[in-house]
């Protein structure tokens, strides 16, 4: 069997309904299922419609030029720098939520937010070929409790 026929249980014409468009044809020696990449142009439509007050360049985390990435135990957060920011001009402001960096040139503040509570006091930032790459390493599930002294 080939390309559309392979799976008869999947309505091709009811996964065209549902997303609205054409679903395209496969190159020759492909199946459809073989060649997703019209798949991101899809989400990217689908997010500018979600939110119509967004930049058309969204990444994965939802700022131009950022990446985010969890391991275990950390938080990596990676920046692209334009050329023309002074990167010594930076500051790198962390909470438990969110990222904020200062210095731009345009005078504006970049306001990052992080999937998970992380520790603040933990940051480890570095700047390397135009990239700020800030590591913070996750809020425990374990939190023990401090003790908080009452003044008299």
């Amino acid at each position: 069997m080939s390309g559309f026929n392979r799976h008869p249980w999947l309505k091709w014409e009811q996964v065209e309904k549902f997303l609205g468009q054409k679903l395209p044809f496969a190159e020759k020696g492909q199946t459809f299922l073989d060649n997703m990449t019209w798949a991101e142009g899809y989400v990217q439509d689908m997010l500018k419609k979600a939110m119509p007050g967004m930049d058309a360049n969204i990444s994965s985390s939802g700022t131009i030029g950022t990446e985010i990435f969890e391991t275990h135990e950390h938080v990596i957060v990676k920046v692209k720098i334009a050329k023309e920011e002074d990167p010594r001009a930076l500051q790198v402001f962390v909470k438990s939520n969110q990222i904020k960096l200062t210095g731009f040139t345009n005078g504006k503040n970049r306001i990052i937010k992080v999937p998970t509570l992380v520790l603040p006091r933990t940051a480890n930032v570095t700047y390397k070929q135009r990239v700020l790459e800030i590591k913070i390493r996750k809020r425990g599930l374990k939190e023990s409790y401090h003790e908080a002294y009452i003044r008299y």
